[in-house]
């Protein structure tokens, strides 16, 4: 094999290697910047969904509806052991 085959084949095998590093990296930053984008529009277009005092609302009524539940159920079960 001369100089100059040699050459080329490494060309080739480098050129091969660093496609396969810059590829995925330039897909991976494409991917990390359009989350980005759709996460801050998202954000922006349900802003007013996603206010305090609608969560605080949320979690008020998930909270009694816990209440509620677990108290008829430990009311069964005191009404068992008797």
């Amino acid at each position: 094999m001369s100089t100059l085959e040699t050459s080329i084949v490494f060309t080739f095998v480098l050129l091969v290697l660093s496609g396969l590093i810059v590829v995925p990296a330039r897909l991976c930053a494409d991917t990390a910047a359009d989350s980005r984008y759709i996460t801050d529009e998202v954000l922006n277009d349900y802003e007013d969904l996603i206010s305090p005092e609608r969560l605080n609302t949320f979690f008020t009524g998930l909270s009694e509806n816990y209440r509620i539940i677990y108290g008829s159920l430990s009311g069964e079960a005191a009404d068992e052991e008797e």
